[in-house]
């Protein structure tokens, strides 16, 4: 690292320890925040269960995640049974989340 301040760049290395590139990263180029991100917990044409939950119903279900993503990250899933393209939460283990 060089101790270069550059608009908008991270400045301190341990804010990127363990995160995952998004975009080729060159050397003595600054990285920006959209550069990294949290590593992907689901990726593309991956099958991941999709949970709804409203008013005390859960309904629990198979989908096909159209990108990868990571913890917290938003991403559209086909359903399987339906064929209909929702956007759902990445949770920790692996489930996406839709709300309604």
């Amino acid at each position: 690292m060089k101790n270069v301040e550059v608009p908008g760049a991270f400045s301190d290395a341990q804010l990127i320890i363990g995160q995952e590139a998004r975009v080729a990263l060159y050397a003595n180029r600054p990285i920006r925040p959209g550069d990294v991100g949290p590593p992907a917990m689901v990726d593309r044409n991956q099958i991941v269960p999709l949970v709804f939950t409203a008013n005390g119903v859960m309904i629990l279900t198979e989908g096909r995640s159209l990108a990868r993503a990571g913890v917290g990250e938003y991403v559209r899933v086909m359903n399987l049974s339906s064929r209909n393209t929702v956007m759902g939460q990445v949770t920790s283990d692996g489930r996406v989340l839709v709300s309604p």
